[in-house]
């Protein structure tokens, strides 16, 4: 048995004999060929060609994209064949979507309706679906998913406007059905949608469309409230849309409104809990004045479950440790639970104390009403006197809340678990970090049963021929159809290759999810250990930030176009080389692991050195950008950095400063350095007086 992932491949026959890499060479180069002549439309030469190849692992590949350029001419026999041989491959789903669309395409439509099955794709092959029952003479069904696929809140795929040409003939999609998708667009915020669909609106209505999305670019319009009493109930949607732009742009205007427009209109409880959370929202994220109140009013109008966490973290932004107790307590007893919660909840015990049941009065629940909405009542008086919050609330209540009173026991549980806030319980405690760093370990006869595997093979090559985009697809479904056991082998295997992204995929979800060499590698150590050093930055940082950023995919591209292992944006590559004299490396150089580290680097230490050597803070900046991560410093007083890093207002930099965090020690471990916490959370430093930029 191989007790872990370090020994060499060679040893246990995972790498190819010279003489079988000689046979994949000389295939690799037919199979280019062979591509050559279907690329030049050579049908016959290629499949010639390619009948030396059946034993090549991308023998599939190649009829696949022989299937794909001759689409129309593909049988359904030769499809089933096909999908039959190689349904466990990523390449019959995209065969099978290819062989759909040309079905639509050749209008095919008795043999679509036979063959798709609505939900199977997008709304585009919905559209030709529905379109092929009305082609059939299947006119009332065709027509009911015509009214389905447009009553929605954007616009649809070309592909349904033949559809809704011939259901438009009805006369349905006008009047009441046609101001029913305008409200939906307008609050999807498809202004154009909306101004379209004006057209099929009856007159009285038209008016008010316009009105709506004047008010959209200009909420000011509320100001004069006379302007929509003349519509009545009508006019509420655009009043709520309007108020939640007011709000996000002139909150002090919006507060001085709504209390008007709650006069002059009869909103419903949800349209006042729409409005009321939205103020909570924003207020709260941006630490604005009112914040609580808005708080307050939200739980009071709607008690949202989403409220909560932002309650919570409000309370703890203000270090008021009673109303962060009473938050605490509204919370779901199963979402207390999380570790999170649990740490905080540990935190405010120890700022409190512990709670005497005999100092309070007998109050009971009223056994006439709903426990659930009295319990809720009593918690919204005292979310209103939260120095005497307890004395409000039934003692039954007290005792199953409050009570418990136990956070080093809180703190114990969580200091055995290896996230964040174990981490976090175990410095409070004086503890070492608990890893929990487990050896898995895996047989020669399962590597090279592995290895035998035809999908495993196809991802090797493809891996070898660069086609890595095709090969994460392959790996994810090797990853789907084996089992636990086979996943880690899977994930041995490839950390073995060095193909570090699909290894953590890989293991996460297998039995070696507690293997944290191969979840957390020390990969491309050559250039992190030489950029690291050159910019005079600690390497356990620098390998965290690429394992969150990218997992050590060096060709990692995001949807807003961040590159490389360390997702850089194409303008901060800029700024970068020019600040250190050098060119503006190209897309393909950015996709390097000695480009992208080196870049990244240099901004690391520019961040830091920004941030006077606070890496929490610089972490931040690195996700948000340096203008939040200071509007987010503390204005005066320093603040602990655990209750920093929670209240950070944007959930996607709150959870990436919290994974850094946790991934260093991981790091310090594998280094053989003290594992411990990032020292900047003892105390994150103010600004000292800076002006405190806009946060939403």
């Amino acid at each position: 048995m191989i007790s872990g992932p370090t020994l060499s491949a060679a040893d246990y026959a995972l790498t190819l004999q010279t003489s079988q890499e000689a046979q994949l060479e000389s295939q690799r180069k037919a199979y280019h060929r062979a591509l050559k002549y279907l690329g030049k439309g050579q049908r016959s030469r290629f499949r010639d060609a390619i009948e030396a190849l059946e034993d090549y692992p991308l023998y599939p590949y190649l009829k696949y994209k022989e299937y794909s350029r001759y689409i129309s001419s593909v049988s359904k026999e030769e499809l089933e064949d096909f999908l039959s041989m190689y349904g466990d491959t990523p390449m019959a789903t995209w065969l099978k979507r290819r062989w759909i669309q040309s079905l639509a395409d050749q209008k095919q439509w008795e043999t679509y309706l036979n063959e798709y099955r609505l939900g199977e794709y997008n709304t585009e092959y919905d559209c030709y679906y529905y379109w092929a029952q009305y082609k059939t003479g299947e006119r009332e069904s065709a027509f009911a998913g015509a009214r389905l696929m447009w009553l929605v809140g954007k616009s649809q795929h070309n592909a349904c406007d033949p559809l809704f040409q011939v259901w438009k003939t009805t006369g349905e999609m006008q009047g009441d059905l046609a101001w029913e998708r305008t409200a939906m667009a307008m609050d999807n915020r498809q202004l154009q949608l909306a101004q379209y669909l004006e057209q099929n609106l009856d007159e009285n209505k038209k008016p008010l469309s316009r009105e709506w999305r004047r008010l959209y670019r200009d909420s000011k319009r509320l100001k004069q409230i006379s302007r929509y009493q003349k519509w009545g109930d009508d006019a509420k949607p655009m009043i709520i849309t309007g108020m939640d732009r007011l709000i996000r742009k002139d909150n002090a205007l919006a507060q001085k409104l709504w209390p008007e427009y709650l006069q002059t209109f009869q909103f419903t409880a949800a349209e006042k809990a729409k409005v009321a959370n939205e103020f909570a929202l924003v207020l709260a994220i941006r630490r604005q004045a009112r914040a609580e109140y808005w708080l307050n009013q939200a739980a009071q109008y709607g008690f949202d479950p989403e409220l909560i966490p932002l309650g919570i973290r409000h309370a703890l932004y203000s270090q008021d440790w009673h109303r962060l107790q009473v938050w605490l307590a509204m919370m779901d007893d199963s979402a207390v639970t999380d570790n999170g919660w649990q740490y905080w909840k540990a935190r405010s015990e120890l700022k409190l104390g512990s709670v005497d049941l005999n100092s309070f009065p007998r109050i009971e629940i009223d056994k006439n009403r709903v426990d659930v909405q009295a319990f809720q009542d009593r918690f919204l008086e005292a979310l209103y006197s939260k120095q005497d919050f307890l004395q409000l609330l039934p003692r039954s209540v007290v005792q199953k809340k409050f009570v418990d009173y136990q956070p080093i026991n809180r703190l114990k549980k969580l200091s055995s678990e290896r996230d964040y806030y174990g981490f976090l319980a175990s410095e409070r405690l004086h503890k070492p970090l608990n890893l929990n760093n487990v050896e898995t370990p895996v047989s020669e006869e399962n590597l090279n049963k592995m290895l035998d595997h035809p999908g495993v093979q196809r991802v090797r090559e493809l891996h070898i021929m660069k086609l890595d985009y095709v090969a994460r697809a392959e790996w994810e479904y090797l990853i789907r159809q084996f089992n636990e056991q086979d996943r880690s082998t899977l994930a041995h295997l490839a950390y073995i290759w060095g193909w570090h992204n699909p290894a953590i995929r890989a293991a996460y979800r297998s039995e070696s999810y507690n293997n944290l060499e191969i979840r957390f590698p020390i990969a491309y150590q050559p250039q992190v250990n030489k950029y690291a050093e050159k910019a005079g930055l600690d390497t356990t940082w620098v390998y965290s930030l690429i394992r969150q950023e990218s997992a050590f995919m060096p060709a990692a591209r995001s949807a807003v176009g961040a590159m490389g292992m360390m997702q850089i944006m194409p303008g901060t590559a800029k700024q970068i080389s020019n600040s250190i004299g050098i060119s503006t490396p190209s897309t393909r150089e950015m996709l390097t692991a000695e480009s992208n580290i080196h870049l990244g680097t240099v901004y690391m230490s520019q961040l830091l050195k920004e941030f006077k050597g606070n890496l929490i803070l610089a972490t931040a900046a690195y996700n948000a950008g340096p203008h939040r991560a200071r509007a987010w410093q503390p204005k005066y007083i320093p603040v602990s950095g655990d209750i920093w890093v929670e209240t950070i207002p944007f959930h996607e930099t709150r959870g990436y400063v919290k994974n850094i965090l946790t991934y260093q020690a991981i790091y310090r471990h594998h280094l053989g350095e003290q594992v411990r916490l990032s020292s900047a959370l003892h105390l994150i430093p103010p600004k000292k007086g800076q002006a405190t930029a806009q946060l939403y």
